[in-house]
């Protein structure tokens, strides 16, 4: 076993404030796509910014479709609703990924436009 495992957790949880376009749709009803933007990021899950109350309760299954800056790519994962933070007219809601992202994609994800 590695010593530096310890050092690859903490690197996982590393959070990145971003702005990314994102469409959530729930894994029961992929059509029903909802627009929103993931405001942190990291390679466990993410923070997703809805303009509209939250129409999601929290353990539901989601799928996500995540927009390249400045690219017409688009990566697909999917995770759990681990929270939701209710505001009158917006809410936030906590993601953690079903597959985290590779070094890779989060370098993809984090490259400014």
């Amino acid at each position: 076993m590695p010593q530096n495992s310890s050092k690859d957790k903490q690197r996982l949880r590393q959070r990145f404030d971003v702005n990314l376009k994102t469409i959530v749709s729930p894994e029961t009803q992929k059509t029903q796509e909802h627009q929103c933007r993931i405001t942190n990021l990291s390679a466990t899950g993410a923070c997703l910014h809805f303009k509209t109350p939250a129409t999601f309760p929290v353990g539901m299954q989601v799928s996500l479709k995540i927009f390249i800056s400045s690219t017409i790519i688009q990566l697909t994962n999917s995770g759990e609703i681990m929270w939701i933070k209710q505001q009158p007219n917006e809410c936030s809601i906590g993601i953690k990924f079903e597959n985290f992202l590779s070094e890779t994609m989060m370098t993809q994800l984090l490259k400014k436009n």
